[in-house]
């Protein structure tokens, strides 16, 4: 059944109709019931009322309008040819970040229509969202109870590209995210972002300067190693074997969140907690400079700063040999200090 916004329609299932108000996707329709309520109901539970007009009425207005597609407004296409999706949770009550139902957001961005499937855990098997977003934009596509969960959460989201005009296949995705519900009740889960005002927990689902960079470093390596292998197969014959020299580490991270650290911390005073957080950041620093590593970030958070400015302490005292900074504001917001080991 073909429908669109404005139409009147009745209920198949139950007694009464209404008014079609919105276009949720190619499934789902929204109603403006007789009680003066709009509420989301399936196409398929729906059938068209003539009551108020004529058939015949109908028949010339279909005949006069032109379909409307489902998507009624030109979409926004910008110059970049980058594609990024990410799933991203936020928090109802901004005030209470680890005692807050969190609302989910599917974000597009790029210049393609997504299909998406969001599936999450039932009591047995799945249930599923599915829907249609257009492209750079962010849409909310479900909401989460987060004292309703259970302790292991599991969700799957599927999204294949498409667009209304010619376009550049990509790959059809399958992310699978598990993660413990405690998670959503932890003070550092949720950061400032470059998409909400609010704080929100950002997963990415593609991005795809980042696989470009991966295949590229993939493909660099191998270049690499063949020509190691050829300087090799050339030298062996002049030259004693030599050991290889093992190149450095690139870089190492810390979490010094106390719930990353231990299991319990209860009875533990502030200055305990602090005290304890200080005596990681040394052993990490040491073991991090004697395994040959380039950098090495500290997560400390935001809160009151009084860990941040510690580290910094210890940093400039102790450690004046390395250089240090605000880590990458993308990765870690506010609340990350990289260490520079090369001195």
């Amino acid at each position: 059944m073909k429908i669109k916004k404005g139409d009147k329609v009745k209920f198949l299932n139950e007694i009464g109709g209404g008014t079609v108000t919105d276009i949720i996707d190619n499934q789902t329709v929204k109603v403006l019931n007789d009680t003066g309520f709009e509420i989301p109901v399936l196409i398929d539970e729906l059938m068209p009322d003539y009551s108020q007009d004529s058939y015949q009425s109908v028949i010339e207005e279909k005949k006069t309008e032109p379909e409307k597609n489902i998507f009624e407004e030109e979409p926004i296409y910008t110059d970049t040819k980058e594609v990024n999706v990410y799933l991203a949770f936020v928090p109802e009550n901004q005030n209470k970040l680890i005692d807050s139902d969190s609302e989910v957001y599917l974000i597009n961005d790029s210049n393609y229509f997504l299909y998406y499937n969001y599936a999450f855990k039932g009591t047995k098997k799945y249930k599923g969202i599915t829907g249609t977003i257009e492209p750079n934009i962010k849409e909310k596509i479900h909401s989460l109870e987060i004292n309703m969960l259970p302790d292991n959460n599991e969700i799957i989201l599927q999204v294949i590209f498409f667009d209304k005009k010619e376009f550049d296949i990509q790959k059809p995705i399958h992310k699978e995210f598990n993660f413990r519900t405690v998670k959503f009740f932890k003070q550092g889960t949720y950061k400032e972002n470059d998409f909400f005002d609010e704080l929100a927990l950002i997963l990415p689902v593609y991005e795809s300067n980042l696989m470009q960079q991966v295949a590229e470093n993939l493909k660099n390596k191998d270049l690499k190693n063949i020509i190691n292998q050829k300087e090799d197969q050339n030298n062996s014959l002049n030259k004693p074997k030599e050991f290889k020299k093992k190149e450095p580490k690139l870089i190492k991270e810390v979490d010094l969140h106390i719930h990353e650290l231990i299991d319990d911390e209860t009875g533990m005073s502030d200055f305990g907690k602090l005290q304890y957080q200080l005596d990681v950041f040394h052993k990490e620093m040491a073991s991090a400079i004697k395994e040959g590593y380039k950098r090495i970030v500290f997560i400390h958070g935001v809160g009151t700063g009084s860990l941040k400015l510690k580290i910094r302490n210890e940093l400039q005292h102790k450690y004046k040999q390395f250089q240090f900074q605000d880590a990458s504001f993308k990765e870690y917001g506010y609340g990350a200090t990289m260490v520079l080991l090369r001195r």
